[in-house]
């Protein structure tokens, strides 16, 4: 099992601060590699990283090492129950940061076979052209892409969303047993909110609304925000939870789809009191590891 590493040093409002920890274990190949074994997942997110020994820093080498994304998640925010057929939902908004060297990028290429109303993506990963480590859109045009799974078609959204692209987990302090769980929530990536990043400057924003055509992504330096009133935004909250105090957990890329630089800080946490239909804040430490 792996140590719970400090993601995005920041604190946010009504105390929720990031304790994060990733959850998958895999194996690195090299930077041109197209497969990786995923683990299944199951409890809280936890964390092995197992570092290509060919690979050991994940900074590109000069002429040909590729850009990698690091993704992200920050803890949840705009926390509220609400009844939907007199059962509760835990709703809250979700937000998943790139801070790695290049575009998180999936394009719905179609190459590969997938389900009925599914279509296959794959990652772009971008070649640091001129070797200073950080991404120029204008400079580093060579691209490597690699299989990603399957995108789902949402009626009514007339775009491709990336499938698993987050997961999340109500638990109760210091347990690994989930309480409700959203196993696969899928996002179409696009940037919303600057976030601290490696790329230095911080290429700008440049992935918008999605089509069903376009490539999506997310910039170095930039993140993802889904809000709270969105579909699959929540949590279903079970008729004979306790009031108390639990862990929401925000997990990137839970299946391991994508290749990037750390796959050790894809989760953050947010402790809450949960009381009847009531959430608020509650002690960060309460759900740190």
């Amino acid at each position: 099992m792996g140590v719970a590493r400090p993601i995005l040093a920041a604190s946010l409002g009504g105390g929720l601060v990031v304790v994060g920890t990733v959850a998958l274990a895999m194996a690195l190949g090299s930077d041109d590699a197209s497969e990786r074994s995923v683990a299944k997942l199951s409890g809280t997110p936890t964390a092995v990283r197992q570092a290509s020994s060919d690979h050991p820093d994940p900074r590109p080498v000069a002429g040909h090492g590729l850009l990698r994304p690091n993704l992200q998640s920050l803890p949840p925010e705009d926390l509220v129950i609400e009844l939907v057929d007199g059962e509760r939902r835990l709703r809250f908004t979700s937000i998943i940061a790139n801070s790695g060297l290049g575009p998180v990028e999936t394009d719905p290429d179609g190459l590969l076979p997938c389900p009925e109303g599914q279509r296959h993506a794959s990652q772009v990963l971008y070649r640091d052209a001129n070797g200073d480590g950080r991404y120029e859109r204008s400079v580093d045009t060579e691209t490597l892409s690699r299989p990603a799974g399957c995108m789902l078609d949402h009626e009514g959204h007339e775009h491709w969303h990336f499938d698993a692209a987050a997961r999340y987990v109500l638990t109760a302090p210091g347990s690994d047993e989930p309480v409700a769980v959203a196993e696969k929530v899928s996002f179409c990536w696009r940037d919303n909110r600057e976030v601290p990043a490696e790329a230095d400057p911080r290429p700008g924003q440049h992935y918008g609304d999605c089509t069903r055509d376009t490539v999506q992504g997310i910039t170095p330096g930039w993140a993802d925000v889904y809000p709270e009133r969105l579909d699959d935004q929540h949590l279903n909250l079970p008729a004979d939870l306790a009031d108390g105090v639990y862990c929401v957990w925000n997990e990137a890329d839970p299946l391991g789809l994508l290749l990037e630089t750390d796959e050790t800080d894809n989760a953050a946490v947010a402790a809450v009191q949960i009381s009847g239909t009531s959430v608020a804040a509650a002690a960060a430490d309460l759900c740190g590891r």
